[in-house]
């Protein structure tokens, strides 16, 4: 009886041992994607941030009388996009946009005008509004809207988990866009 208890005794320590082996070659793989989990939920995250901040701009600039329009988004830093800025800092994005453009065709004459902030843009911010024509909005009076696109690049936004693997988000831009109809 008392030979049994040594020889489970004994069993029991290669046991543990090859746990500790398992331990060891599973733990690298689930690391690897515990990080990517994480990285996709960021980068959803930006992505989410940078569309209600389209949204945002959009609902300003759609607010915003025809005349102030252009002024709207000018200059270094306009108020459209330091109001963007805002946003994206609130949501997590420290770095904020790296380009705001804002597209009218309100008392143009039915030409679209685009106003980008900053013009040129920003280095590695690849960037531009979409290629579509602004809608026209059938069975209203008007058919003048405002269109803002938000570029968000998530080098410094966001942590590069996997760039170590070879998986890097420091280039990426998220760039969402938002049309409203202009109601003034």
């Amino acid at each position: 009886m008392y030979k049994n208890s040594k020889q489970t005794k004994v069993r029991g320590n290669q046991r543990s041992g090859a746990v500790v082996l398992e331990l060891i070659l599973t733990a690298p793989a689930f690391m690897i994607i515990m990080l990517s989990i994480v990285q996709i939920s960021l980068i959803y995250t930006a992505i989410e941030q940078t569309a209600f901040a389209s949204r945002y701009a959009a609902k300003i600039a759609s607010e915003t009388a025809s005349g102030s329009l252009t002024a709207l988004n000018t200059g270094p830093n306009g108020p459209l996009k330091t109001g963007v800025d805002s946003i994206l800092y609130t949501g997590g994005l420290p770095d904020g946009s790296c380009r705001v453009i804002l597209e009218h065709n309100v008392d143009t004459g039915g030409v679209e005008e685009a106003i980008a902030d900053p013009t040129p843009p920003a280095a590695n911010c690849n960037c531009d509004p979409p290629s579509t024509a602004l809608p026209d909005v059938v069975g209203t009076s008007l058919d003048e809207s405002v269109r803002t696109t938000v570029c968000v690049r998530l080098g410094n936004n966001i942590p590069d988990f996997l760039s170590s693997l070879g998986f890097s988000v420091q280039d990426y831009i998220v760039e969402e866009s938002t049309t409203y109809m202009h109601e003034l």
